[in-house]
């Protein structure tokens, strides 16, 4: 059983409740953001603990009340529900987007292999974590000249007789960083599934300036076409997917190229409006997204913004665009939730067959919590979104 002291229990009480503020205010720095992921999407590890912390201090009756009850023990109770808040607020949003998805995709099946994720939000996963296949990917360099090579991790897709769908995933970083090592428990996840999966390198910014990233993505899917038959992947089947920064380059190219092949793209909280982006920068104190786009275009101000215009996934976007399923947080603090807002309205307004994920607590990167709510809730909807347009695995 829990117990402390009355001083030390109050101030552990006061030491407590303040990270869980970040469950509702948006956070004012890099590393207060870093922590937000931690408390919005692993929260639910500290109901618990503050619960049990709660009911030792009623028991002990400290000398500093509040209405005759232990302060310490408000603390710890108020505590526990800011750490439990994300949780409850992602039950009922995963009801919530479940109708929205039936009412708008309908009935999905889900190919020979069922679908794994059976609900939303697994409950017991949010702790025990969730169960994929792990091994190592294999590794291939699919461009290359004098000056830098270019790879990727190949997951070859488990458990599949014939030729498996792919999914091209690029990572994010804000275009002048990050790995293509980088979440690969989705990667695991999908070819656990079924899918084979790529993820790839691209030409980092400020050396190489958009659209090298665009012609890498192009590279790297006609080098999967062109070795489909020893990957044992269907060269007709694939799906761009991309996170942030690697999720503007994936709708750009899955936008731009009318690749039948392409059935459809994924999109993690990525900057759909470039000029936007650059006229309406996030937090400076968290990142200087003015900074990462001047870097990625190579242009600032107004020299710049043709090339904003052209970068942009809402500008390139058409009426003969892939289905497209976006997902993003509200309190996003990198790249406002004003991006899909925008994206919404003109996939609708052309017709275009799509789906957001909108999630009202998660922050940039959410996903980071592989087992946490945001993330469970978006791989439900992945997972029939790729049956709905690939035909499944």
């Amino acid at each position: 059983m829990l117990s402390l002291p009355g001083g030390p229990r109050l101030c552990s009480a006061f030491f407590l409740i303040l990270p869980g503020f970040l469950a509702f205010l948006k956070p004012p720095t890099y590393r207060l953001w870093k922590l937000s992921i931690l408390v919005r999407e692993g929260g639910h590890w500290m109901v618990l603990p503050c619960l049990l912390l709660a009911g030792e201090a009623f028991r002990s009756g400290d000398s500093v009340t509040v209405a005759g009850i232990p302060a310490a023990a408000i603390l710890f109770l108020a505590a526990a529900v800011m750490y439990g808040v994300t949780l409850a607020r992602a039950y009922f949003t995963a009801a919530s987007l479940q109708r929205e998805f039936q009412a708008a995709w309908g009935e999905i099946m889900p190919g020979s292999g069922g679908f794994r994720r059976l609900h939303p939000i697994v409950f017991p996963d949010l702790f025990r974590g969730i169960r994929i296949d792990r091994f190592e990917p294999e590794a291939h360099v699919f461009s290359r000249n004098g000056e830098w090579e270019l790879g990727l991790e190949f997951f070859r897709a488990r458990g599949s007789a014939g030729k498996a769908a792919c999914v091209l995933l690029l990572h994010g970083g804000g275009w002048d960083g990050g790995s293509h090592a980088d979440f690969r428990e989705l990667n695991l996840f999908l070819a656990s599934q079924g899918y084979a999966v790529a993820s790839m390198e691209y030409r980092l910014s400020p050396r190489f300036n958009y659209p090298a990233p665009v012609e890498d993505a192009r590279a790297a899917l006609a080098w999967l076409k062109t070795h489909a038959a020893e990957l044992g992947i269907d060269a007709g089947r694939f799906i761009l997917a991309g996170r942030s920064a690697g999720g503007q380059i994936a709708l750009q190219a899955a936008y731009l190229d009318r690749d039948p092949s392409v059935r459809g793209v994924i999109s993690f909280y990525a900057p759909a409006n470039m000029v936007m982006a650059y006229h309406y920068p996030g937090n400076p104190l968290i990142l200087d997204s003015r900074k990462l786009i001047v870097n990625y275009l190579g242009k600032e101000g107004e020299s710049g913004l043709p090339l904003a215009v052209a970068s942009s996934p809402l500008e390139t976007l058409d009426a003969g665009a892939p289905p497209t399923l976006l997902l993003h947080g509200r309190p996003d603090v990198l790249v406002t939730f004003h991006h899909v807002e925008h994206m919404r309205e003109k996939l609708a307004r052309l017709g275009v067959k799509r789906f957001e994920v909108d999630l009202p607590w998660a922050p940039h990167g959410y996903d980071y919590v592989f087992r946490g709510p945001g993330s469970q809730i978006s791989l439900y909807f992945i997972e029939r979104f790729l049956a709905a347009v690939a035909g499944g695995p």
